[in-house]
């Protein structure tokens, strides 16, 4: 969906920025540690019985027994390696259905493996539920550390060709916030580089470049320019971990001999440096960052807190764990949804349940948040 036109500002928008910018410049993957997307019709396709290199750690669609359609000559994103990502999308149209895989490689006796695979239905949102409404957690994850399918942001040759992309993207940095997360992400897994959880735009945190500026005016490349417009028109979506500022475009073998003479890496690099960065874009509202399985605090966790129609207005930090408050909110009775499930809150001596009686946040500096198991978190709040 193209970002609306009074779409806000995130409160700490100025502060992410500056942050990415530290990183510098935008580019462009292409050769490498990018997603090489193949076409087939799983029907003719060869099928694998893909094996795990992580036994047991797979998602959605990739049960046993596996029969994963992968065609020939197909090739996991470079580098080759242990360290690398070696993507693999494959996507079969008529079905909708996308198979993607994180670490995929054939290894010594030439069977395809994977670190992590799942089958996405792209008919629907694509998106899926975060980890703690999945039975099984690992059902929300995806060959991304946000939970996207593969193909979700990629820029493909074809949009550059005709000139215009009419989708949000992918990017990625080194700062991107662990441990916390925004739908349309459905989890933050791992943590690496220099990510922490107090600091930087997490998974689903979606950027935008000023539509004010002037595109066609600049010094983009014609291939820039694509990708500034769809930057600005939809923004991108802040999806995996790396090195440094970058987008992804496919980098299949044909796609990439494709991509000679059209869109090179450096494409962005000299107009959209660290000083373009911090004036011309911003971070949109993310309201509530919710927990991910890596989040340094341990749970239980408050997912969501509802205090009638002061709702949309108060501000759950799971970091902090502290819950910010309106000030003229008095004498509204609170419902709550947790991790685990069905909490207990604690307050000023008094136990309440979410389905039950419920408490009257009117003067209370502190709650403590019960799960069934006797594990307790600590939470204050703070009006403001």
């Amino acid at each position: 969906m193209p970002i609306a036109a009074n779409a806000r500002s995130d409160r700490d928008s100025s502060a992410l920025i500056d942050d990415l910018a530290s990183r510098g410049a935008f580019f462009v993957n292409i050769g490498d540690w990018s997603i090489p997307v193949y076409f087939v019709d799983s029907a003719r396709t060869p099928r694998y019985d893909v094996g795990d290199s992580r036994p047991g750690v797979y998602g959605a669609g990739f049960e046993f027994p596996r029969s994963i359609p992968i065609p020939d000559g197909a090739v996991p994103s470079p580098p080759v390696g242990e360290d690398s990502d070696n993507h693999l999308c494959i996507i079969d149209r008529s079905l909708g259905l996308e198979w993607g895989m994180w670490a995929a490689r054939k290894n010594a006796a030439g069977r395809w493996m994977t670190g992590l695979g799942a089958v996405t239905d792209l008919r629907d949102t694509g998106v899926a539920p975060p980890w703690f409404d999945s039975p099984r957690q690992l059902d929300s994850h995806r060959a991304r550390a946000s939970g996207f399918p593969l193909i979700a942001g990629l820029i493909r040759v074809e949009e550059i060709k005709v000139g215009r992309i009419d989708h949000a993207l992918v990017f990625a940095y080194d700062h991107c916030r662990t441990g916390l997360f925004i739908p349309p992400a459905s989890t933050s897994q791992v943590t690496q580089l220099d990510a922490v959880d107090a600091r930087g735009i997490p998974m689903g945190g979606r950027i935008q470049l000023d539509p004010s500026w002037d595109v066609e005016a600049s010094a983009l490349p014609p291939a820039g320019k694509v990708i500034a417009r769809a930057l600005q028109e939809y923004g991108a979506y802040c999806g995996d971990y790396a090195g440094g500022n970058v987008l992804y475009a496919e980098n299949s073998p044909e796609a990439v001999e494709s991509w000679k003479g059209v869109l090179r890496k450096s494409d962005l690099e000299a107009v959209f440096d660290p000083e373009f960065i911090s004036q011309h874009f911003r971070v949109l509202d993310m309201g509530n960052l919710l927990p991910g399985q890596n989040l340094s605090r341990k749970p239980p966790y408050l997912i969501e807190l509802r205090l009638g129609k002061a709702a949309q207005d108060l501000r759950i930090d799971q970091f902090q764990r502290t819950i910010f408050l309106p000030r003229d909110v008095a004498g509204m009775p609170a419902r709550w949804k947790t991790y685990p499930r069905d909490c207990k809150i604690l307050m000023e001596g008094r136990e309440y349940e979410s389905a039950g009686g419920a408490p009257v946040w009117d003067d209370a500096v502190s709650f403590t948040l019960v799960a069934p198991d006797g594990s307790r978190s600590d939470w204050r709040i703070v009006r403001e």
